[in-house]
């Protein structure tokens, strides 16, 4: 398996510097700070209220390491001609993309991995309650949004051959998805009713779409499965069965495989 032998190399690589170092244990220590707080605002907290309690702070912090661990991956060597070099050797592009891959992949799990399991527990100890199906299953999910947001970088990694390209992408990516896109809802509603498409709300099927942008699935299904919401367009009771939370979670599967995959794709039709 020779993507394990440059898997080993990146992983030296991003644990390393201080950056590295500091930015895993930042993340950590954002549900570490969750599971110290909620405590003191909710007597007896759970499980899954501290999996609720984290949405808006996860869905700020990950998507912006995810980012930055993938979108110099590939384009860093590749404009330093490192890459040309590791191609004289007897590896090919998809162990390039492999290893890189599942080295940074792992180093994101384990930091969320770390976080989480510590959280509960300050969540569990001394008066709440610890669940080990909701804290796996959070922590899964949490890991595939991360994994989304690895391979959206990744992807921009491999499809631009400048340093600086890659990293104006990968601003303009975490503005859009994180910061704007759920503001994005009103305008979508009045330029849909200004068409006679509707009448000044989303249809569902409007609503679906906008509702697949990787944090707006990833606080449905954590909110579907963990915050017993019944109200509000995707969990109210007249609510479209595409809306709810399983739908949402193979969404976000398919995140965190259709932007590597096309990246890769594109990588390996192009030449270095």
């Amino acid at each position: 398996m020779t993507w394990a032998v440059i898997a080993r190399k990146e992983f030296e690589d991003v644990v390393d510097p201080r950056f590295g170092k500091a930015g895993l244990a930042a993340v950590a220590l954002v549900f570490v700070l969750g599971g110290y707080i909620l405590p003191m605002n909710v007597p007896e907290p759970t499980s899954a209220q501290y999996a609720s309690y984290m949405n808006g702070a996860v869905s700020l912090v990950v998507p912006l390491f995810g980012l930055l661990m993938g979108y110099k991956t590939i384009v860093a060597d590749r404009a330093a001609g490192r890459l040309t070099l590791l191609f004289t050797l007897p590896y090919s592009r998809r162990d390039a993309v492999l290893g890189k891959y599942v080295a940074r992949a792992g180093l994101l799990a384990a930091a969320v991995a770390t976080g989480v399991l510590a959280g509960s527990w300050l969540v569990y100890y001394p008066f709440g309650s610890f669940d080990a199906v909701v804290v796996l299953g959070y922590l899964a999910v949490t890991c595939c949004y991360g994994l989304a947001f690895l391979g959206i970088g990744f992807a921009i990694s491999t499809l631009t051959t400048s340093n600086r390209v890659a990293s104006g992408a990968t601003f303009g990516v975490f503005v859009l998805f994180v910061v704007l896109w759920g503001q994005l809802r009103g305008a979508l509603a009045l330029a849909l009713e200004y068409l006679g498409l509707a009448d000044g709300s989303l249809p569902d099927w409007a609503l679906f779409l906008h509702g697949l942008e990787p944090s707006l699935l990833y606080s449905r299904v954590v909110t579907g499965f963990y915050a017993d919401v019944t109200t509000g367009s995707y969990f109210g009771p007249d609510a479209a069965w595409y809306l709810g939370a399983w739908p949402a979670l193979v969404a976000l599967l398919a995140w965190t495989v259709a932007p590597l995959a096309l990246g890769y794709a594109r990588f390996e039709a192009t030449d270095l």
